[in-house]
């Protein structure tokens, strides 16, 4: 098998797992909860969404000014 067969061989699969995983978690009795649900926990107090919104202030002004003044 040649480094190229690997690697589409490794794609696929990643590919195969996530097309797995995605039936996996859509079952209507899954444990894992959505995203838009673990966004909403997480959104749902007020300290959460103030660090968030430091975090992303933190990175813009660290990855993005930085960047602008040199």
């Amino acid at each position: 098998m040649t480094s190229r067969e690997m690697v589409i061989a490794g794609y696929i699969a990643f590919i195969a797992i996530g097309v797995l995983m995605w039936f996996i978690f859509r079952a209507p009795n899954s444990p894992v909860s959505t995203v838009s649900a673990l966004i909403d926990r997480i959104m749902h107090h007020r300290t959460t969404r103030l660090a968030i919104m430091l975090a992303w202030w933190w990175v813009g002004w660290h990855f993005l000014v930085n960047v602008v003044h040199r």
